[in-house]
């Protein structure tokens, strides 16, 4: 049997879009640090990790979070009414509240108008805070573009909160 390595060349952070991407979440991330008084920790950006990240409070952990940049203003946003992201990042995200006992958190920076907003999904035991709608789609498959047919949710406007 032969084993090897896994090629982290091919994940989308690796591309000039992707490192574009990285760098308007690192301000998203330092903003909800300042604002939420909190430290977030970054899972590895070069593996396709469950979850984006954690966050600790008072040294203790108190919560995961998925954080998404879109380049898209909050007008558009509202005339869409809700968030999409994949239903697989959300039963992640749900399985892992679950399991550590913290709540999952969605984070959505919203490019041209320096916008944050979260999603407080679940609860700290893993259950949603709120209903959402789930449909097969076809969204852009990553930020380097192409097409997807997946399962996706979209989290409604009137549960998230505004980061200042």
């Amino acid at each position: 049997m032969i084993y090897m390595a896994r090629d982290t060349t091919l994940l989308d952070i690796n591309t000039k879009k992707g490192q574009e991407s990285l760098r308007h979440e690192r301000t998203m991330l330092e903003r909800i640090k300042g604002a939420m008084k909190v430290k977030l920790v970054e899972t590895d950006k070069n593996s396709d990790a469950k979850c984006d990240g954690v966050i600790i409070h008072n040294d203790k952990l108190s919560g995961v979070f998925e954080s998404k940049c879109r380049n898209m203003n909050y007008m558009e946003l509202l005339k869409h009414g809700s968030w999409l992201i994949t239903l697989q990042k959300i039963l992640d995200g749900q399985t892992l509240s679950k399991m550590l006992r913290v709540p999952f958190l969605g984070f959505l920076y919203l490019i041209p108008d320096e916008m944050i907003f979260y999603w407080k999904i679940t609860d700290n035991m893993g259950d949603f805070n709120f209903g959402f709608d789930v449909r097969r789609t076809s969204t852009q498959r990553t930020i380097n573009g192409g097409r997807a047919l997946r399962m996706n949710a979209y989290l409604p406007m009137d549960r998230s909160t505004e980061i200042i």
